[in-house]
C-alpha cells in the first residue's frame, strides 16, 4: 500500500489550514491515517473521497464521547495522545461546533492546560539558572548537565508558551468577532517571539563558543530551530487571507 508523509502545518497556530490541506489530499485519493513523531501526517492510497476533517479536544475521553461524534457523521480517525482527536466526515456534514460558546470551550481545556505547563516549565528554569550559577562557583563538574537541562526545559517552554499564545488568540477572536471559526490566529505575534528567543539562543551559543565552551553548539542548533520557525509564521501572515 502507497503512503505519503506530510508535514504538520502547527495545529495550534493554523488548524483550519491544516485540516483544509487533508481535505484536498483526500480529494486526490491521500486519506489521513495517523501522525508520526507529532510533526507528520501519514497518508495512505486509496479511492478519492469528498470528506472534510474536523479537530477536538477532549482529555481522558470516553466512548460516549466517541458515540456522540458519530451520530452525527463524524468518524474518528486518530487520537493523538489522551487529548487530540480527529475525526471525518461526508461534505456537508453538520460541523461539530456550530455556535461561539461551544468552540470557545473547545480551546479554553487546551489554552489552561498549555498555561500550567508554561508556568511548570518557567519554574523550572529558574531554579536550573539558579543552580547553573551555582555551580560555576561551587560543583563545577555538574555545570554541563545541568546547562542541558535547561536546554531540554527551554524547549518544553517553548512547546506549551506557543501553543498557549495561539489557543489564547482564537478565544479572544471568537469573543470579539462571534464567528464560529476563528480565523487564523495572530501570526504577526507567533513570528516575532520565536525571533527573539532564536536570537537569544543564537547570540548565547556564539559567546560560548568564543569562550570556548563548544556545547555553545547546542544553543546555536536551538536558536536555528526557532529563527526557521519565525520565518514559517512571517510568511504565513504575509499571506493574504
Amino acid at each position: 500500500m502507497k503512503s505519503k508523509y506530510v508535514m504538520i502545518g502547527g495545529l495550534a497556530f493554523d488548524e483550519e489550514s491544516d485540516m483544509e490541506k487533508l481535505k484536498n489530499y483526500a480529494s486526490q485519493g491521500w486519506i489521513l491515517e495517523r501522525i508520526v513523531g507529532g510533526f507528520f501526517y501519514k497518508l495512505r492510497k486509496d479511492k478519492p473521497q469528498n470528506i472534510v476533517y474536523s479537530l477536538d479536544y477532549q482529555t481522558e475521553a470516553e466512548e460516549e464521547y466517541f458515540t456522540i461524534f458519530k451520530e452525527a457523521g463524524w468518524e474518528l480517525v486518530l487520537s493523538l495522545g489522551d487529548q487530540i482527536h480527529i475525526f471525518s466526515a461526508q461534505a456537508g456534514t453538520k460541523p461539530i461546533y456550530s455556535d461561539c460558546e461551544s468552540e470557545i470551550d473547545k480551546y479554553t481545556c487546551v489554552r489552561n492546560k498549555t498555561r500550567r505547563g508554561t508556568i511548570y516549565s518557567l519554574i523550572i528554569a529558574i531554579v536550573l539558572i539558579g543552580l547553573l550559577l551555582v555551580s560555576t562557583i561551587i560543583i563545577k563538574p555538574i555545570f554541563l548537565i545541568i546547562l542541558i537541562l535547561i536546554v531540554i526545559d527551554t524547549f518544553i517552554f517553548a512547546f506549551n508558551f506557543m501553543p498557549y499564545l495561539a489557543y489564547n488568540s482564537r478565544i479572544k477572536i471568537i469573543k470579539r468577532t462571534g464567528r464560529c471559526k476563528s480565523g487564523a490566529v495572530d501570526d504577526k505575534i507567533i513570528w516575532k517571539l520565536y525571533a527573539f528567543v532564536g536570537v537569544v539562543c543564537f547570540v548565547a551559543g556564539i559567546l560560548d563558543l568564543i569562550d570556548k565552551k563548544y556545547f555553545g553548539v547546542l544553543f546555536i542548533i536551538l536558536g536555528t530551530f526557532y529563527i526557521a520557525m519565525s520565518s514559517v509564521y512571517y510568511k504565513q501572515q504575509k499571506k493574504p487571507l
